[in-house]
Formats: structure tokens, C-alpha cells, sequence
């Protein structure tokens, strides 16, 4: 039977992944500035509406939905934060892999690891012995 995840792919590129939380971070900053224009015209419309039950319901539905859309610019800083994080989580795991490779030699077997190969090293230029 195959391998039903052998298909799947994860790939994950830093920079796209910072972009995308430095974006979220924006327009959720932005969010607050805009929805604070919901609540006028709604009040000024349950204003026209005195003595009719809906007046309240129309004040209150402004009020509702910038606190719902303030609520979600909040969440999209918040994850948009947590993206760009990620983002230099897997930039520092990258450069801790990429010193640590760098630090070993070469990958050339030592004398606790027999090179299972029998690879023969000869000088450059020259022949092996």
C-alpha cells in the first residue's frame, strides 16, 4: 500500500511568510481608524428614527459591528505578529543548520566513523597509491 503523505509537501519560504504577517499587521492597524466612521451615520440615523423601536436596534447594530471589525483588526495584528516570528524562527533554525554543517569537516569520515565506501583520497593532480 503507498504512502498516503508521501505526496504531501510542506514548504515554507521566510520571506513570503514575514511579508504576509507585516501585511496583516498593517491592515489590522488600519482597521480601528476606519470602523470608528460606522458609528456616526448610524446614530444619525436612529436620530430620524425617534419614537420607533428600530432607533435603538439601528445605534446599536453600528455600535456592534465596530466592535466585532476592531476585534478582527486585532486578530489580524496579533497573527500577523505570530507569522512574522515564525518567519525568524525558521530564518534562525536555517542559519543554526547552515553553522553547524559549516563546523563539521566536510562530512569526511573520522576515525570513530569507518567510511563504509572504502573511498580513497588522492592529492590533487595526483594519483592514487
Amino acid at each position: 500500500m503507498a504512502d498516503p503523505d508521501a505526496a504531501l509537501q510542506f514548504k515554507v519560504n521566510p520571506a513570503e511568510l514575514d511579508g504576509c504577517g507585516q501585511s496583516a499587521q498593517h491592515i489590522g492597524g488600519l482597521v480601528p481608524g476606519e470602523t470608528s466612521k460606522i458609528t456616526e451615520p448610524c446614530n444619525q440615523a436612529a436620530g430620524t428614527l425617534k419614537g420607533w423601536l428600530t432607533a435603538a436596534a439601528v445605534r446599536d447594530c453600528g455600535a456592534n459591528w465596530k466592535t466585532l471589525l476592531d476585534k478582527l483588526g486585532s486578530d489580524m495584528s496579533d497573527v500577523g505578529a505570530k507569522l512574522a516570528t515564525s518567519a525568524g524562527y525558521y530564518r534562525q533554525v536555517e542559519k543554526d543548520i547552515h553553522g553547524h554543517l559549516k563546523s563539521q569537516d566536510g562530512g569526511a569520515a573520522t576515525a570513530d566513523e569507518p567510511d563504509p565506501f572504502g573511498t580513497v583520497l588522492t592529492p590533487t593532480g595526483g594519483k592514487a597509491q
